[in-house]
Parts: C-alpha cells; structure tokens; sequence
C-alpha cells in the first residue's frame, strides 16, 4: 500500500509575543483564555492524548507533547479537510525573549502547498496578532 509522505508541505516561524513563556503557554492551552483572545468557541484538554478545539469547532486534535512554558505538540485538522485527509503536526518552543516569550512554531504535513500557504498567513491573523493584542490590552 503506498502512503504519501505530506511532511514536505509546512514551515516555520518565530514571532515575539508580549508575555512571559509561561503565560503565553497558559494563553494557548487555557480554553476560556483562548476563546478571550480569539473570539470562538474553544476547549482545551492539557493532558497526553487530551482533545482540543479552537475557533468555533473548526479546528480540532489531540495534544502529543507539553512541558508547560516550553514547549507544546498536537495534531491539527481543520472539519474543512476531508475524511481521509491526515492531521498536520503542530510544534511550539516557548523562548524567554528580552520583550516577553520568542514562539518558535513548526507546523507540518499539510495535505498540499496551498493550505501550508494559507496556515502560514493564519497563525498571524489568527493566533499571533490576537495574542499580542490580548496580552497589550488593544
């Protein structure tokens, strides 16, 4: 049976984000943290194998990995992908940063290159921008 390798489709980014490593973890694993700065419906189970949710149910996974203000790992899969469409990886490393917390995300296996493009402008107007506003109180 032939499987496709869909890891060659993701990225990496870093972005500033102005709080401590430990709050921005809170912020991105707390559901009615999530659901302050990102507007929707969200749930977050923080334990090896917890199911999460974010924006409205359009997004849902499993978390891998977590060591809290380090580090996070869960499965990703829009209801817009299809049935038999894998789950991407999510990676972050949290960095204590002289301005706050440096997140270092690596996002990966996307089914094709345009929904690697279209996350890669998401995590900014989505996740990082909101974060930022909510910790600035914008």
């Amino acid at each position: 049976m032939a499987s496709k390798d869909n890891t060659q489709f993701g990225f990496t980014q870093k972005w500033i984000i102005y709080a401590t490593p430990a709050k921005v973890f809170e912020a991105l694993t707390d559901a009615s943290i999530i659901e302050k700065w990102s507007g929707e419906a969200a749930e977050f189970n923080l334990e090896k194998d917890g199911r999460f949710m974010m924006f409205g149910n359009w997004v849902e996974g499993n978390v891998e990995t977590f060591v809290p203000g380090k580090s996070l790992s869960y499965s990703w899969k829009p209801n817009t992908w299809g049935k038999k469409t894998s789950p991407s990886v999510v990676k972050y490393a949290f960095v204590k940063h002289e301005a706050g917390c440096e997140i270092v995300l690596e996002h990966i296996g996307f089914p094709n290159k345009e929904e690697s493009d279209s996350h890669f402008d998401g995590w900014i107007s989505s996740v990082f921008e909101p974060l930022n506003d909510y910790f600035t109180g914008v």
